[in-house]
C-alpha cells in the first residue's frame, strides 16, 4: 500500500508511479482497499483470478469501506496476524486477532468495512462469477454451486500455503510468472469450492474455541515473551486452562498450534526490525527469541520464502557495514 497518512508511515507516490507499479507486478499492491489497480481488471479477466495485496507493517488504527462489484466475488486471505473488526452487509463477522490462513468470501453487491488496529497483510483474490460457475461445473457437476463463507471466516492451512506460493509469482516474473499465478489462483478457488460444498457428514467433531478474553490473555502473554523461552504450561496458565485444553481450544480459535503461532509472531517482529533498523541479523534473531542465527534463518525462510538478509535487501534496505549506524531508512516499496 502507498499512503501519505502519517499513521501508516509510508511515503506517498504519485498516481503515475502507483499505476506503473501495479501494472508491473503480477500480485499488485492496492492503492485503495479491495480495489484492483486497473478498475477493469476483473471484467477483462473472466477466466483468471486477479490477485492484489493490502499491507502495512507499521500502521495505526484505520478504517476502510468498499462494496463487492456485481460481477465478481472477493476472497480475503490473511497473511499475518492482524487485529481487525470486519463487517459484511452491516454485520460484524470478525472482531479480534485474525491469524494467517483466515479466509472470508464476499459475494457480489455486499458492502464491507474493516477497522485495522495496527499492522496488516491481506491477499485479495478478485474472482469473476463466470469462473466460479465453470469451476463448480467441472468439479461438482453443479454450475450454480456457490462460493461463500456462510458469513463466518474460516481457517485453512492449504489455502494459507497456496496464498504464500502465489506471492512468489513476481519472483518468477514474465509470462511464466503470470501462468504460475493463474494456476495457483484456480487451485485456491477449487479448494474453497470443495470446502464450501462438502457434505455435512464430512465435518469433524468441532472443538470449542478459546473464549475471547482467554485468547486475548494468551496473545498478550506471547507478545510480552517474544524474546524469551515460552512453555505451553506457562501460556496455558496465563489463560487459566490446562495445557491439553488450552492447546486444542487455541488451535480451534486461531487455526494454529500455540508453538506455530509464536514462531509466526517472532518472524513478523523480525521482519519489522529488518525493514526498519540496521541491526545485524544475529542480534535480531536473539531479540525475537531464537538461540542461534542458523535456526532463525531456517524458520524465517520457511515463513518468508527468503533468508533474512535477502529478504531485507529485496525491500530496498541497505545496511552499511563500514561505518557505525544505528538506523537506516528503507526505500518505499
Amino acid at each position: 500500500m502507498y499512503s501519505s497518512d502519517a499513521q501508516t508511515g509510508f511515503v506517498a507516490d504519485s498516481p503515475d508511479v502507483q499505476s506503473s507499479r501495479l501494472r508491473r507486478n503480477i500480485v499488485g499492491d492496492e492503492a485503495d482497499w479491495r480495489v484492483p489497480g486497473d478498475a477493469s481488471a476483473v471484467a477483462l479477466s473472466a477466466s483468471k483470478v486477479v490477485a492484489t495485496r493490502w499491507h502495512a507493517s507499521n500502521a495505526g488504527t484505520q478504517e476502510f469501506g468498499a462494496e463487492t462489484p456485481a460481477d465478481c466475488h472477493v476472497v480475503k486471505i490473511v497473511l499475518r496476524n492482524s487485529d481487525i473488526r470486519f463487517e459484511a452487509a452491516g454485520r460484524t463477522v470478525q472482531d479480534g486477532v485474525a491469524t494467517p490462513g483466515t479466509v472470508h468470501v464476499t459475494e457480489p453487491f455486499v458492502p464491507v468495512r474493516c477497522l485495522f488496529r495496527g499492522p496488516y497483510d491481506v491477499l485479495h483474490l478478485h474472482v469473476h462469477n463466470n469462473l466460479i460457475a465453470e469451476c463448480a461445473c467441472d468439479m461438482l457437476g453443479q454450475p450454480m454451486a456457490g462460493l461463500c463463507s456462510n458469513g463466518v471466516p474460516r481457517k485453512d492451512i492449504t489455502v494459507d500455503a497456496l496464498s504464500r506460493a502465489l506471492l512468489e509469482a513476481d519472483r518468477v516474473g514474465g509470462s511464466i510468472g503470470q501462468l504460475y499465478a493463474d494456476c495457483i489462483g484456480i487451485a485456491i478457488i477449487a479448494r474453497l469450492l470443495a470446502l464450501t460444498n462438502r457434505p455435512a457428514t464430512a465435518e469433524r467433531r468441532k472443538v470449542g474455541e478459546l473464549s475471547r478474553w482467554r485468547l486475548k490473555r494468551a496473545i498478550d502473554y506471547f507478545e510480552a515473551q517474544l524474546d524469551k523461552p515460552v512453555s505451553l504450561a506457562d501460556v496455558a496458565s496465563s489463560a487459566g486452562l490446562t495445557r491439553m485444553h488450552f492447546a486444542a481450544q487455541f488451535r480451534a480459535a486461531t487455526g494454529l498450534r500455540p508453538h506455530e503461532y509464536l514462531l509466526r509472531r517472532r518472524i513478523e517482529r523480525a521482519q519489522e526490525m529488518l525493514a526498519a533498523t540496521c541491526m545485524p541479523v544475529v542480534d535480531i534473531a536473539l531479540s525475537v527469541g531464537f538461540q542461534t542465527q542458523s535456526h532463525f534463518t531456517s524458520v524465517f525462510k520457511r515463513y518468508a520464502g527468503q533468508p533474512p538478509r535477502a529478504w531485507r535487501e529485496s525491500r530496498g534496505v541497505t545496511v552499511r557495514t563500514t561505518l557505525p549506524q544505528r538506523r537506516c531508512s528503507p526505500e518505499a516499496t
